[in-house]
This record gives C-alpha cells, structure tokens and sequence, in this order.
C-alpha cells in the first residue's frame, strides 16, 4: 500500500517536472522566433542597402567600359582620315575627314551602352589646361590647318534602373592624341607660264620625251606628266622621276654649247662635267636662264615657247633660245612647291615656308617701292657671286644653343655696294608692307628679333618686329603672282616661318583623365 503511495508521489513528481520543462521551452521557441525574425530584419535592411550601391557599380564599371570604347572609335577616325596618294604613293592626312563629334552604341551590348564623342583640336598641348583655355584655344572644326593635338572627350552611359537615375554613374572620360605630323613640304608642282595661261607636259615618262605648253583648262588632270622639282643641284626634274629606285629625268638644253632654238628634251641627270646643259636659274623677268659649258656664268638662253608670239604658245614644244621679261611666250609662273632650288640662309637668301619656292626680293629692284615682295628664288650655279643682289639679305642667324638674336638690321646692299646698304623697315600699321630706307640704328622700327627653334613650333624660324609682330605674306598680288611682304599678329602659320627646316612629330596617346558624371 504505501508503496503504491510512493509511487503516485513520484509520478506527480515527475509531471509537475515534465510541465515546468515544457514551459520554458516554449519559451525558448518563443525567442528565438523573435530572434530570427528580428535578424532577417536586420540582414533584409543590410540587403536593401546594399542593392543601390551594387547596382550603381555594376553601371559604373559597363559606363567606364563605353567611354573607352568611345574613345577608340574617335581614334579609329582620325587614324583613317587619309587623303589620296601622291605621285610617289605616299599618302597624307586628309583634315576634311577629321570628326568633330561622333556617338555610338558598344558592340554586343544589346543597345544598353553607348557613347557621345566630342573631338577639339589644337596648336598647343592642351593636357592638363582647364575648360577655360580649353574654349579660347580651340580651332575651328573641321580645322583649316594642320593641328598638332585633338583633345577627345568620351561619355559613357547605360541603361536606367529603378533605383538609379538617367545620369547616375555615367562616366567621362579625356585623352590628348598628338598628331603624327610633318611640315616638310611636298616636292612638286606645276610651272605655268607668266599670266597663267598654260602649264608644262611632259609628253612621256622616258627619255627623250618633248615638253609640251597645255591650255590651263587642261592641267591638273595628269600629276605624272606635269609636276616639277626645281632641286638643291639648280635641276628642273620630272617630279614623279625622283622616286627612290627611279632613274630622275632633267630638262635639257642644246647638245652643243651655244646651241638655240633647239626643242629641250628629258634626259637623265648627270653629275658630272656634262650635267652644264641641265643647270638652269631663275632671273629676273620671271625666266629660267641656261649655265655655259665652263659653269663660269649664265649661258645668256633661255627656255621658251619656240615663238616670241604670245598668240602661238599653245601646244608648242618647250625650247632653248630666246630670253623673255614677264611674257607668256618665255616667262613663269612656277607653283611654290616647285621649290627653292639652292636658295637657303647659306646663300644669303631668305625663303619662305609656305610659298617654299619663293624669297624675300627687292621689287623690281628698286628700293624706294612702297611694298616688298616674294619672287621665285634666283640662283646662281657659277658659285654665288652672280646672284642679283635684290636677292641677297644680310642679318645674323642664332648661334648654336641659342634661338634668338634679338635687336639686330635686316637690310640689303644695293647694286652690292656697301654705300647703297639700305635696311627692312616695320610699318606703324599692322597688315601693312614692309619697306626699305636709309638705316639708322636709332630707329625701333629698323630693328628685328630672329627666332630659330625655339622649342615651340609656333614661334620659331620667325622675324618679329619691335611691337611684337611677325613677317608674313598678305593675299594681295603684285602682278597678279608675286605675294607681298607684311607685318601682322604672330600666328604660327607656315607664312611667318623663313628659312626653316622640316619638323616632325610622331603620334602618341596619353594624358587620360576621368571624370564623374554622377
């Protein structure tokens, strides 16, 4: 009996355990319920965060991705902005193609990134400048001259999503392309007759072909047969003859000395004794004058039309003989880029860069005209002692290290007498001529800067005058040919440079600067 006492006690026991242990289990449950629940809070919270910031890095990175993209068509562009070969088949930048702006779409994107391209172009390096000077420096677009540096400027976008707007993590994204870039002048051009009514033909590419006067209506149409290099040995050569590899054809004289009237022909150039036939200098009355056999002075023959009819110079055959002054039947008017022959600093000469077949010259040798000019360069095979003196400039060039001789006369002697030295004279107005007048070393407008290189393209190989203005050529015309000589704000261009040499640049890409957009 009292065990079965006992054991119903225990059984309460044990119950009475049983239920004070089930309680706090629930209990239990109960918190962690809550503090699950209470931690997905949380970590959706953190979730939530999160999802702008991934989403807009994910744009970030694929916007970046198009601006680079953007970048690489713009340069696909310029690279390819050539023009068509020249008689030697090289070919040249063409600076009609070059783009100004340009968008597109990355490829296999499916339309969701793109790209707005904007290119500037520039003289001076335009790395690190602010927006500023970046607006006042800019050139035209497309430009007109040769620029040295297109500043491109790329922006990158890709699609919308909820949590971000149109323009939030858009990128930008700048870079300096340097142009690769020449200023050697390109060998070759036509020789028209004095007035313009005719141009040269060669009649054939090989030797022994005839010259031919062809209506102006009908030249330009035949590069190989009708450009000319007037060259450094005072040869006029068949321009397309002087490719490397070629045998270069000269125009030659009578076969005997003293021979006239004979029809000149192309021939091989010579070298040697025999090469006197083959000499020719440009002189006064715009004609080219023949050497003697001894090379000791000009030959006194000319090259002509055959005719000293101007009526009777079409489609006849270039001659030897009779010398012309400024008419059609024995004068010309070569192109610039026929060339300078010999002319250089070193035969006391001054030639220009843009017209580069062209010196400073006394006009028509009188130093009391009211303009100076730039007349084809006269020559002198003989040695140099029978070059006109109108052609003969005397000013001190830059010693080597230096780029400047500052303060200094230009002048000229006339009739080579020191007695006649007169010297270049700076007009008061800008875009006037220069003139010359009796020197005085007192006077600011006789004095002259004289730049070499001096590490920045624009301003070396310049005269600058005492207010700061460069020589250059005006658009006016003496005689309807001849450029004069004026004095206008320094510009860089290729008709303020003087005896200079060719430059050159290769092309480089770098400078690459990002900007946010967002």
């Amino acid at each position: 009996m009292r065990s079965n006492v006992v054991r119903g006690r225990r059984r309460r026991g044990v119950l009475e355990a049983l239920g004070r242990d089930s309680g706090v289990a629930m209990m239990s449950s109960i918190l962690l319920v809550l503090i699950m629940a209470s931690l997905s809070m949380v970590v959706l919270a953190l979730v939530m965060a999160q999802t702008r910031p991934t989403e807009f890095a994910r744009k970030n990175t694929r916007t970046i991705f198009a601006a680079e993209a953007g970048v690489e068509a713009a340069l696909s562009q310029i690279r390819s902005a050539g023009g068509t070969p020249d008689f030697t088949g090289t070919i040249y930048g063409d600076l009609t193609q070059l783009p100004c702006s340009l968008q597109g779409t990355v490829a296999d994107a499916a339309g969701e990134l793109t790209y707005q391209v904007q290119v500037r172009y520039f003289k001076d390096d335009p790395a690190g400048q602010s927006e500023t000077w970046l607006t006042a420096n800019k050139m035209a677009c497309k430009p007109a001259t040769q620029p040295i540096y297109a500043y491109i400027t790329a922006k990158g976008f890709a699609e919308t999503t909820p949590r971000l707007s149109a323009t939030d993590a858009d990128r930008s994204l700048s870079t300096v392309y340097q142009f690769n870039t020449t200023n050697t002048n390109i060998a070759g051009g036509r020789i028209y007759t004095f007035g313009d009514g005719y141009c040269l033909r060669a009649d054939g590419l090989s030797a022994g072909s005839t010259i031919t006067y062809i209506p102006k209506s009908e030249c330009g149409a035949d590069d190989d047969h009708e450009l000319w290099l007037y060259d450094v040995d005072y040869k006029l050569k068949l321009a397309v003859s002087t490719i490397p590899g070629g045998t270069a054809l000269c125009i030659t004289g009578p076969v005997t000395a003293g021979g006239t009237g004979e029809k000149v022909k192309l021939q091989p150039c010579q070298t040697d004794a025999s090469r006197w036939n083959q000499l020719w200098s440009w002189d006064t009355g715009a004609r080219w004058q023949g050497q003697k056999q001894d090379l000791s002075n000009y030959s006194g023959s000319c090259l002509y039309a055959g005719t000293t009819s101007n009526s009777a110079v079409g489609n006849a055959k270039l001659h030897v003989g009779s010398c012309a002054s400024d008419q059609p039947w024995g004068s010309f008017n070569p192109d610039p880029a026929v060339g300078a022959g010999a002319a250089s600093a070193d035969t006391i000469q001054i030639v220009n860069y843009l017209e580069f077949g062209r010196c400073f010259d006394v006009t028509d040798q009188q130093v009391g005209k009211e303009f100076m000019i730039v007349y084809p360069c006269k020559q002198d095979p003989s040695g140099g002692s029978r070059l006109n003196w109108n052609h003969k400039w005397y000013y001190s060039e830059p010693a080597t290290g230096s780029s400047v001789v500052e303060n200094q006369q230009i002048y000229v002697k006339e009739n080579n007498a020191d007695a006649g030295k007169k010297c270049l004279q700076s007009p008061g107005a800008s875009g006037t001529y220069v003139t010359l007048v009796n020197c005085s070393a007192s006077a600011p407008n006789q004095q002259w800067d004289r730049y070499k290189d001096t590490g920045n393209a624009a301003t070396s190989y310049t005269f600058v005058d005492y207010l700061g203005r460069c020589v250059g050529l005006s658009e006016d015309k003496y005689k309807e040919a001849w450029s004069k000589i004026v004095v206008t704000s320094c510009s860089g261009e290729a008709d303020q440079k003087w005896n200079a040499p060719a430059q050159r640049s290769d092309a480089s890409i770098g400078d690459y600067v990002e900007g946010a957009r967002g």
